[in-house]
């Protein structure tokens, strides 16, 4: 049980709803979010998906990608943004990082051992859950994923 460990990986096949699974820790865990995705278009994905299927309204998702900087309750962001370093600092991990937050849900989590996503995991918050279709990765630091993220907790 994910909710009773505190923190832990989710694996589900393509299609299978890590979406939904995403939605409902957060719906159970009733907190401050951030979500972390791959690329923009993961980002407007979830956000519809959230907006279709829970009673969150557009004013309380935020999106921060390169685009857009909005901090909300619940905020989703790409890696890509946060990892994005100038004159030696991580301003978007410094902003982010300020603030205090109940659950990080990591999507596509296998990525997190590559060295630019995994200042991600150093991010402060009560819960993570982490989401993947497959944990395979190709210089076999699947089990860095649950030392940074939590135990497996579910593999369909």
């Amino acid at each position: 049980n994910f909710w009773a460990g505190g923190s832990g990986v989710v694996v589900l096949p393509c299609g299978a709803g890590k979406t939904l699974v995403g939605a409902a820790a957060m719906a159970i865990s009733s907190t401050t979010t951030l979500i972390l995705v791959t690329n923009t278009v993961a980002a407007r994905q979830w956000k519809d998906e959230l907006l279709k299927r829970t009673s969150l309204t557009a004013d309380e998702i935020g999106e921060y990608s390169g685009a857009v900087k909005e901090v909300r309750p619940v905020t989703i962001a790409t890696y890509q943004v946060l990892t994005t370093k100038r004159g030696g600092l991580y301003p978007h991990m410094e902003l982010v990082d300020g603030h205090d937050w109940g659950l990080i849900i990591y999507d596509e989590v296998h990525l997190l051992p590559a060295p630019i996503f995994r200042l991600t995991a150093d991010l402060q918050a009560r819960r993570r859950l982490g989401l993947t279709a497959t944990l395979v990765r190709e210089d076999g630091r699947e089990g860095e994923v649950f030392s940074l993220i939590g135990p497996k907790r579910y593999d369909a």
